[in-house]
């Protein structure tokens, strides 16, 4: 077994299932601890807090890293409590439910400030503090499960194993009422989405129940009370559409995935032109069209973030006003270091809508400079 700081003066590589004791130095993006062997070779430890003193076993071997499971708490970080989650650690859905609520926030808000330091080479970048959830539990309005050989559940951490859960300790207690009713009728194997009644039946919706009007409410604040034109890619069905609509004489909302532009085009708004297209094809050319304008826009890709091509014609014909949110620190960070080239980072607003799990929202605020 490789002891705490051995042979300090040379890397002590370990091989896949050897022991080692470790302490966690921090938590990274991701939700991983990171520590140190001797020499500085780095491993990573899910389901550990700062501060943990860990005998952990290597579970995957690289050059410069490897990953490793928790086999025995010597002893606890200050942070570190109970799961309340009996599939916790086993189900892939969540990795933070073995710290305080406190500790998560104040990890998520350090992970976005060292992503614009580190990624975007922003270190100054206005970073505000996150905007915590008022329920770390019993907040999602929707949850997909899979069924599969009579069992219905996530996916394990492995990717692999199908966990049979009861219920979801983030859902809602109507989702988890439909989840139950599921379980109690004979599915045939698939995906199927789980949502309560305020979720529309078809595509993507913000799935944080309680603040869902604190998002809208900060991209309302993101844009101009009045302009000309509103460009608005990844629109989905009209979530941020609908509250913004007003202040312009013309909104171009574009979207890929047919299913969610039909319950946008149900919204009834008179000055919003739908379209059904690729946002890295159609927003470019639009760009070129309102050039020189007070034209504002709104982004809110997928995890991958903003497709180069709809970067670099941002920069070219740069917008008065730039509304982009993300779910990933990192690929926002990558992005604002081109997008900086042309405009001024107001401010990066995260918000925590997936308590319990690594992932981090963020409003971003940009003015053409």
């Amino acid at each position: 077994m490789i002891p705490i700081n051995s042979n300090a003066n040379a890397v002590s590589a370990p091989s896949r299932g050897e022991l080692a004791d470790v302490v966690i130095e921090k938590v990274i993006f991701g939700g991983d601890g990171l520590a140190r062997l001797g020499g500085g070779f780095v491993v990573f430890v899910p389901f550990s807090a700062e501060g943990d003193r860990l005998r952990v076993r290597i579970t995957e071997r690289k050059t410069k890293h490897a990953r490793a499971e928790i086999v025995e708490i010597l002893s606890p970080g200050p942070a570190r409590e109970t799961a309340p989650c009996p599939y916790y650690t086993r189900c892939g859905g969540c990795q933070y439910q073995h710290l305080t609520y406190a500790e998560e926030c104040r990890l998520k808000e350090n992970q976005v400030r060292e992503a614009f330091a580190r990624v975007g080479k922003m270190p100054e970048a206005n970073v505000l503090p996150l905007i915590a959830a008022p329920k770390p539990y019993g907040y999602r309005n929707r949850i997909t499960v899979h069924a599969e050989a009579g069992r219905i559940g996530f996916r394990g951490v492995n990717g692999r194993e199908l966990v049979d859960i009861r219920e979801c300790a983030l859902a809602r207690p109507e989702v988890n009422g439909e989840l139950a009713r599921l379980r109690s009728a004979r599915v045939v194997d698939g995906h199927y989405s789980v949502r309560d009644a305020t979720v529309p039946p078809s595509g993507f919706f913000q799935a944080n129940h309680d603040l869902r009007e604190t998002l809208r409410n900060l991209i309302a604040g993101a844009l101009p009370e009045r302009g000309g034109t509103l460009l608005e890619g990844y629109c989905g069905g009209g979530f941020f559409t609908e509250i913004v609509a007003a202040r312009f004489e013309r909104v171009i909302a574009v979207e890929n995935d047919p299913r969610t532009l039909r319950d946008a085009q149900r919204l009834g708004l008179a000055n919003v032109e739908w379209r059904e297209a690729d946002v890295a094809l159609v927003l470019p050319e639009e760009l070129r069209a309102q050039a020189g304008g007070d034209t504002a826009m709104l982004l809110d890709p997928p995890r991958e973030g903003l497709p180069v091509r709809l970067t670099e014609a941002l920069c070219v014909e740069p917008v008065a006003h730039l509304a982009y949110v993300s779910c990933d620190p990192a690929t926002l960070a990558r992005d604002a270091r081109m997008l900086s080239k042309s405009y001024r980072l107001v401010s990066v607003q995260p918000i925590d809508l997936f308590p319990r799990t690594a992932q981090i929202e963020c409003v971003s605020v940009w003015q053409r400079s």
